[in-house]
């Protein structure tokens, strides 16, 4: 029988550097490009300025519906994707609370047909009456979907606790929101927005060979360049925090539950900061909610804690799911462990988790291009720093124990807090009152964005 051999020791790792893109104008547009050698799968995004936070009040949901209908393609009724099949190509398109981005995921070889189809995709769609009638049915069908999980219902109702406004609604609109959104609203916002618009075209591969100026001129077209819609600040909700949001959902057996607050905008925040301490406090398995609440009290499967970060404003929270009798004293649990993080600060072993799990793994976390073109889009979106992804890296390398503990006192206020717990109201809003979180308010899932 053979031996097992000895565990080889780990050297030093090894210094990341985020590799270095260009950037080039075609037109009205802007190119980023970062040629990776030997990628022969590219990203190709384009990235516009006009995401669900700036839609009037009644056209909310329509940048997302929008983005959901010229996958219909140029000539209606799914045609797109058997299209970019052909090619190896598949279709990417999402909104977000700033940015409207569409793009494909392409062979090099292929790129210039995909990129072809993409772009008549995103400047000459049919956008026809059945078309988005469809889409829009899918999207209210997906809404209420993904809102019988209670995890799900949870984190939708953040906004309306934390925000006036538009984020008082969900990015999709909500059913009552995006019920009113027409056919004409959308073709509206595509005119106006998306075709109007040059954008920025991020591109991520092996570019040896490809015409990047021939790929904006086809991207871009004769589209002005694009305008930033100017922001403000978002508006509280009217009511006094901290309280508790209560839904209603008859019989059920567990409860999600949501501690949220709001937090500053990506830009006024120090992130290795911010995501260092909340990494400590429920980012990690080993993190002081997780072993809390899942090792020692069983309580739950697991705990996280993340931001949630915009151009004008940001969310921290905090989520789990519980069996509803320990509903009450997990929410009591989890606001004790943030008492105890910021007044006793962090060890040095979480320090080192912390610089460890955001820096040793960056090879990884960037080792396509898909990966590599989010984090341009990001830099993009949120005009950070050429080097934004290095400097995240030195200065996770950078972070002291003070500086985690600074952060838990800064960003983390249980007195700005709203509590969402999605459950069995009958058993749940005594105990809840009880714990003197905040004022109890028990609502119907169907009525929440009414």
């Amino acid at each position: 029988m053979s031996q097992l051999q000895p565990r080889p020791d780990l050297g030093d790792p090894r210094p990341y550097t985020f590799p270095r893109h260009r950037r080039l104008s075609v037109g009205g547009g802007e190119i980023v490009a970062l040629n990776v050698p030997g990628q022969k799968y590219a990203s190709i995004r384009l990235v516009l300025p006009n995401g669900g936070a700036y839609e009037p009040a009644g056209r909310r949901g329509v940048t997302m519906l929008t983005g959901e209908a010229l996958e219909d393609g140029v000539h209606g009724d799914n045609s797109l994707a058997p299209e970019l099949e052909q090619h190896g190509a598949d279709w990417v398109c999402y909104a977000t609370w700033d940015s409207f981005v569409a793009g494909v995921d392409a062979p090099t070889t292929r790129i210039g047909d995909a990129t072809r189809l993409f772009a008549e995709a995103v400047r000459t769609p049919a956008l026809r009456d059945e078309d988005v009638l469809r889409r829009r049915e899918q999207v209210l069908e997906g809404f209420w979907l993904e809102a019988s999980r209670p995890s799900r219902l949870a984190m939708r109702a953040i906004g309306g606790q934390l925000f006036s406004g538009r984020y008082a609604t969900p990015l999709s609109g909500a059913p009552v929101a995006l019920q009113d959104v027409t056919p004409d609203m959308v073709r509206d916002f595509h005119r106006s927005t998306v075709a109007a618009a040059a954008g920025t075209l991020v591109v991520v591969g092996d570019l040896d060979g490809v015409d990047l100026e021939e790929m904006g001129r086809t991207v871009f077209g004769g589209a002005e360049p694009a305008r930033r819609p100017a922001e403000s600040a978002p508006e509280p909700a009217p009511h006094d925090l901290p309280r508790v949001l209560l839904v209603d959902r008859p019989d059920s057996v567990q409860s999600a539950i949501v501690l949220a607050q709001r937090a500053p905008s990506r830009s006024a925040i120090d992130l290795p900061r911010a995501d260092g301490m909340s990494e400590v406090l429920g980012g990690m398995f080993t993190s002081r909610l997780n072993l809390e609440l899942r090792e020692r009290l069983g309580y739950t499967y697991g705990v996280g804690s993340r931001f949630d970060l915009r151009r004008d404003s940001g969310v921290f929270l905090i989520s789990t799911q519980v069996d509803t009798p320990t509903t009450a004293p997990s929410v009591t649990a989890s606001l004790e462990q943030i008492r105890r993080l910021q007044e006793g600060g962090v060890t040095g072993e979480e320090l080192e988790a912390v610089r460890q799990s955001n820096t040793v793994g960056l090879p990884v976390t960037y080792s396509n291009a898909r990966s590599m073109a989010h984090a341009l889009v990001e830099m993009v979106v949120h005009d950070l720093p050429e080097d934004h992804v290095d400097r995240l890296r030195a200065g996770f390398d950078a972070l002291t124990a003070a500086d985690l503990d600074a952060a838990a006192r800064e960003y983390l206020d249980p007195a700005a807090m709203a509590l969402i717990v999605v459950g069995d109201a009958a058993r749940l809003k005594d105990p809840l009152g009880e714990a003197g979180f905040g004022e109890v308010d028990v609502r119907d899932p169907e009525n929440l964005w009414n």
